[in-house]
This record gives structure tokens, sequence and C-alpha cells, in this order.
């Protein structure tokens, strides 16, 4: 995510961060759910290329989810804190999640926002203050991150929390965060069924219906962003990452990334550097 001036940042977790006005925030995939809090100012917010623009003022939450590309407008100068919630939170957080989950069928799909309760903002001004007093310990952050959720269900209804929640309503969380854990490890979907002591048939059918898509589409945008961030980075050519990540040609190489990323390396790498 690009930021501007010097962000307050805790990696993976927490960041918080002061836009000006018209400044753009895009990711093609979220690398974990996020939720975004609004603290002043206000945002204008496009999911998955959808041209339905939703405004969130001061006060307010959304959250993107895994395989969500978003794009953020500041309407005005903004203030954001932005919660990264990994796999691996959201299943310790399951005893949560779990009295969700009857309730998982009765929500919609689409854009859900939530006002930030009194003691939420409470929260996230002292919160605030850890970051600006430099604190960055990783257990200290991951407690922070169960009291978001503690406060959650304690000062929000079930049925604002399954409709804000909906995309993470899952008895399989377990499945999920195995998928997540192993699939650097496997090469093709059958592998990664190997892994998770599933048959193929059965792999992809659990898959889908956690994921929403089909394991080789949803592998293929995850080789896409970490590919990204190689190009970003600029440390490795781009015939060291095609290598790296066994494509049988450099033109193979480029034909995945314009499909998958929208242009070829080469045009990724440029935009790098004027940004950089």
């Amino acid at each position: 995510m690009e930021s501007i001036g010097e962000p307050l940042k805790y990696q993976r977790i927490w960041e918080s961060l002061i836009l000006p006005k018209g400044y753009q925030v895009r990711n093609q995939f979220a690398c974990d759910p996020a939720i975004f809090f609004v603290i002043d100012g206000s945002v204008c917010v496009k999911i998955n290329g959808s041209e339905e623009a939703h405004t969130v003022l001061p006060q307010e939450m959304f959250m993107v989810q895994v395989d969500d590309s978003y794009e953020i407008v500041m309407i005005e100068q903004t203030h954001l804190i932005i919660c990264h919630i990994s796999m691996d939170a959201l299943y310790k957080e399951q005893k949560w999640i779990e009295k969700l989950t009857s309730m998982d069928n009765s929500v919609s799909e689409g854009f859900f926002k939530l006002s930030s309760k009194k003691m939420i903002v409470r929260y996230l001004s002292l919160l605030e203050s850890y970051l600006k007093e430099g604190i960055f310990s990783m257990s200290f952050f991951e407690l922070k991150l169960q009291e978001l959720f503690f406060l959650f269900f304690n000062y929000y209804s079930k049925e604002e929390l399954a409709q804000f929640l909906h995309n993470i309503l899952s008895k399989d969380i377990q499945f999920k965060n195995l998928v997540v854990s192993n699939y650097l490890n496997a090469k093709n979907v059958q592998e990664l069924a190997k892994l998770a002591n599933y048959s193929t048939s059965g792999f992809i059918k659990k898959f889908q219906k956690c994921f929403n898509d089909s394991p080789y589409k949803w592998m293929q945008k995850q080789k896409a962003r970490r590919i990204v961030v190689e190009i970003n980075r600029g440390i490795k050519s781009l015939q060291e990452i095609a290598s790296e990540y066994n494509f049988s040609s450099y033109q193979h190489f480029s034909v995945f990334c314009k499909t998958q990323l929208g242009a070829p390396p080469t045009i990724i790498l440029e935009k790098s550097r004027i940004i950089n």
C-alpha cells in the first residue's frame, strides 16, 4: 500500500495514515482481511472493480477481504487507522466468530460499513498513542487485536456483526488457515489437496465453499500478488523472478503478468520506479 508523509506503522497488524485530499490507495489483492477505521475526513470506496462508490465518513469503518481488490480515494484530508487481520489471528478469534455462523445465510452480499461506537473511538485513540510512543511489540498488538474483537461482540448486535464480518463467517476457519499456511509449498491444486489430506475433488468442493473461488484461480492470484511485490522491490531482475516462479520462458512470464496484473512486467517495474 502506498502512503504519504511519515505514517506510523505496525507491520502486519496496524497502520495509522494521514493522507491528503485526492490521494488514492489501491490494492489489487488484499494480503489479509483488513478493517479501515476513518478517524477524521472521509473516503470514497470501490470494491472489486465495481463502479458503485461508497462514502465512508468520520467514525465509520469498513472491511476488505482476502482477494478483494479495492480503490480508496480521500474526499478530503483523512486520518485512517487500518487493522490487518492475518488468517492465524482469525483462527484465534474463532470462538467469537462461531457465535455468528448460524446467521451466515441471513446476511446480504456487498459493501457494508459500521459506525464506530464511543468505546471503539476511545480504543483507537489509545492505540494511536501507543503507536506515537513507538511501542512495536508483536505480542502486545496481538492482544490489542483480541481486545478489538471483544469490544465488537460486546458493543454491537449479532445482526450488525454478521453483516460486517460476513465474508469470514465460517466454521472452516481452520481449513482456511491450513490452505494459507501451505499453498506456497504446493505447485498445483493436486499437491495442495494432498497437503490438506483431501482428495482433489473433495478439496475443490470445500475450497470453493470457503473461499468463493476455485483453488486454481486463487493460487494464481496469490502467485501474482507475490510476483508484483518482487518486481516492486527491484532487487531481482525480471528474468530472475521468472525463473524463481518456474515459468518455462520469459514470454510466458510476461503473458501471466499481463493477464493477472494488467500489464507486462517491464511496465510494472517502470511504474514502480516512478513511484519510488
